[in-house]
């Protein structure tokens, strides 16, 4: 009896415990991804709320930019050659917040650095009440040279509580943002097969 009390009081403070979050670099970690590549927009300066896809609105600090098509990154090269993408002010935020929440979102990202100082980039993801669920502040190094470089920086969740995800930084760039969509549950398809086959059936009927 008693080993039976302890391991219902095990589960049930598993079930209390925050979910479970991870950083990652893998783009493929973002589920059945819905992507925005800001494509759509051509140098607006914008703070938002604006629309970038259906289900996913953009807001930002002032001085910021959907479309923008060039940008110099000081030591870390130069974005912008053959695409667009989002980007904040000298200083600022770049956020998105989603329709539905999400177990998952990051974007490929970079920022502005120097030789002298290397600056770096936060990314949080926020809950339903505007809480920070996870934060990570990194350093982003590519070739002073190079063209459209940078790093995947995305949040994992072991539950469905993310309501917005954020770039914050200097000069910070970001584009394919990826966000997690919901894939039915196999019980789902099977009522979805049911009722296509009662329409058919309604439909053979009134033939």
């Amino acid at each position: 009896m008693m080993k039976l009390k302890l391991a219902a009081l095990t589960l049930a403070l598993a079930a209390a415990l925050p979910a479970q979050a991870a950083l990652t670099h893998n783009e493929a970690d973002i589920t059945n991804a819905l992507v925005a590549d800001f494509e759509n927009f051509d140098g607006f300066l914008t703070t938002g709320p604006e629309t970038v896809v259906p289900g996913i609105i953009y807001t930002s600090d002032a001085g910021s930019e959907l479309g923008a098509y060039i940008r110099d990154l000081g030591s870390n090269g130069v974005w912008g050659v053959g695409n667009h993408f989002a980007a904040s002010g000298a200083i600022g935020e770049l956020r998105f917040t989603f329709a539905d929440l999400t177990t998952g979102a990051g974007a490929f990202v970079n920022h502005f650095a120097s030789s002298v100082f290397p600056f770096s980039v936060v990314v949080s993801v926020y809950g339903d009440n505007n809480q920070i669920l996870e934060s990570h502040t990194l350093s982003i190094d590519t070739d002073e040279y190079g063209y459209n470089e940078g790093q995947f920086l995305g949040i994992t969740r072991t539950t469905a509580d993310i309501r917005s995800i954020s770039f914050k930084g200097n000069g910070v760039v970001v584009d394919n943002l990826a966000v997690s969509q919901p894939v039915p549950e196999p019980e789902t398809y099977a009522m979805l097969l049911a009722g296509l086959g009662l329409i058919g059936m309604a439909a053979r009927r009134r033939g």
